[in-house]
């Protein structure tokens, strides 16, 4: 059986307009302002390249090691320390003004002197041109505990380009990291 609408509740449809100007004048403000902000919002993206795995095969390993034992293989390595920039490969390491001391020290401010530091690359880069060095693009970055994160980023900065007669020309744009154990 269906219950019949009460009669004391008989409420008159009101006609009423919506006002939607307090919505459209939210979404003219947020708008423009989302937009504006996009654009000052930017991602920096440094390229990192994972070293490669090595191939180890039962019993078939030798082989293959002496293939890579035949490329040349620069293996330039750059430590971040304390007190300063140390630029090294597998057999030496290049030297500073001190001989026992890091090939870029820290200047009397005692901040990175990120232009010597480019300038000795650049040395490097120059002198290993045309040698046929597999890894003549690739760098591995390794710093202290205590380094700050900013001074990797920047000396990842330094080394990938160096501009030379007017041209923008890579440097040691393969970037890997390593770690020091102390």
């Amino acid at each position: 059986m269906a219950y019949k609408p009460s009669m004391r509740s008989k409420n008159e449809p009101l006609d009423i307009e919506l006002d939607i100007r307090p919505v459209m004048n939210l979404m003219v403000v947020l708008i423009p302002l989302l937009i504006a902000s996009a654009e000052w919002v930017k991602l920096g993206i440094i390229e990192i390249n994972v070293p490669p795995a090595k191939n180890v095969s039962a019993g078939g390993g030798q082989g293959e090691q002496n293939d890579e034992e035949k490329d040349l293989r620069l293996g330039l390595k750059i430590a971040i320390a304390n007190d300063g920039i140390s630029i090294a490969n597998a057999q030496t390491i290049l030297g500073g003004e001190e001989e026992e001391g890091p090939t870029v020290p820290m200047t009397e401010d005692e901040s990175y002197d990120y232009a010597k530091l480019k300038g000795k690359l650049i040395e490097i880069k120059e002198a290993i041109k045309g040698k046929g060095f597999k890894d003549a693009n690739r760098a591995v970055i390794t710093a202290s505990k205590n380094i700050e994160y900013q001074v990797i980023i920047d000396v990842m900065d330094n080394i990938q380009t160096y501009e030379k007669d007017d041209q923008i020309l890579p440097l040691f744009p393969e970037v890997n990291f390593g770690s020091i154990i102390q």
